[in-house]
């Protein structure tokens, strides 16, 4: 288990191993005291940091991790930032044709970046045809065209969407589906209009106090509080628009807004039971009602761990899940309509 996470990253780990190397050799070189007296030297030290360094980036990192071709560019521009500050005004004249690479990479940047665009854009009309959730399209989406998921990426855009331009949009559920909320009836909207407000008080004392003391820190400060009320802000409306489904196939969706999700079968629930409060800690339970800033009130018991995918796609092993529902008792009756027929 341990070698793993080592395995996974060792083509990275040999990257840098190596760009610290000739990082070190080329200042070492740099550091001679005829390097300003022989030509030859400015001149290596240039190809290998400008041109070396972006091939192995793309032998070690790119083909490896199947990363967008693009990202040599950003890699070449990164080598010639570090050839600029390693080498000596003087002995930087090899370095002159390099503004004529950094703008052919940057059109090739932006075609790239058009082009996946345009397909990510049909990738994502295809998959919101399959599905109404938006996260999962999105996911979709990028794994077509990408090749992997990017939760990141997606975690981003997916709360840009519910925070800004989901304010017309309809609940992300199928006609067929037993839907379930879980913000009429709990403290859910209220709790969070609080700390948002609170949010918002103490983003106005702490940037009054920061800019006297520093003007960037002030900035920085506005930036991490206007993050947060976005994040915020998403989250009230994703909790409204993606509500716990139970579809006809018997796919059981647990969601709670944008920040956790769990698919599972409905059969796999071997029991579900109600409770006032949180149950004590265990491994492999989850108290996903936490989210909402409100107690539980079911406790579901998995036939066997599965994985959820937690704030930005970390996943988290679940036995037993914690939940909250306004309508609890109509849940079991749902649940139990598919499981008995099983037994």
């Amino acid at each position: 288990m341990t070698a793993a996470p080592f395995v996974r990253y060792r083509f990275a780990a040999g990257f840098a191993l190596l760009l610290l190397a000739v990082v070190g050799v080329e200042f070492l070189i740099i550091q001679r005291s005829d390097f300003a007296f022989r030509p030859a030297l400015p001149a290596a030290v240039s190809f290998d940091l400008v041109v070396l360094l972006p091939v192995l980036f793309y032998l070690l990192v790119v083909r490896p991790y199947r990363l967008p071709v693009g990202t040599v560019a950003t890699a070449f521009a990164g080598a010639v930032a570090l050839a600029f500050w390693l080498l000596p005004p003087a002995q930087q004249t090899y370095l002159a044709w390099t503004r004529y690479g950094l703008v052919a990479a940057e059109g090739l940047v932006l075609a790239l970046g058009l082009l996946n665009l345009h397909r990510l854009r049909r990738a994502f009309r295809v998959a919101h045809a399959q599905t109404p959730d938006m996260v999962a399209s999105l996911q979709t989406a990028f794994q077509s065209v990408f090749e992997r998921p990017l939760t990141f990426v997606v975690t981003e855009i997916s709360l840009v969407y519910y925070a800004l331009l989901s304010w017309r949009a309809r609940a992300e559920i199928r006609p067929t589906d037993h839907v379930f909320t879980a913000y009429r009836n709990s403290a859910f909207t209220a709790s969070f209009a609080t700390v948002g407000l609170l949010s918002v008080v103490e983003m106005g004392v702490a940037h009054v106090l920061l800019l006297r003391w520093s003007p960037t820190a002030a900035l920085w400060g506005g930036l991490m509080h206007g993050y947060g009320l976005l994040l915020l802000l998403a989250h009230l409306r994703a909790v409204r628009l993606r509500p716990v489904r139970l579809t006809d196939s018997g796919e059981l969706v647990l969601r709670v807004g944008f920040l956790w999700e769990l698919r599972l079968p409905a059969t796999l629930i071997t029991a579900c039971i109600p409770i006032n409060d949180v149950p004590p800690a265990a491994p492999g339970l989850v108290n996903a009602a936490r989210l909402l800033l409100t107690p539980p009130n079911l406790l579901l018991t998995l036939h066997e761990p599965h994985y959820a995918s937690g704030p930005y796609g970390r996943p988290q092993k679940v036995s037993q899940l914690a939940l909250y529902l306004d309508d609890p008792v109509s849940f079991r009756a749902a649940l139990l309509s598919l499981v008995e027929p099983g037994h």
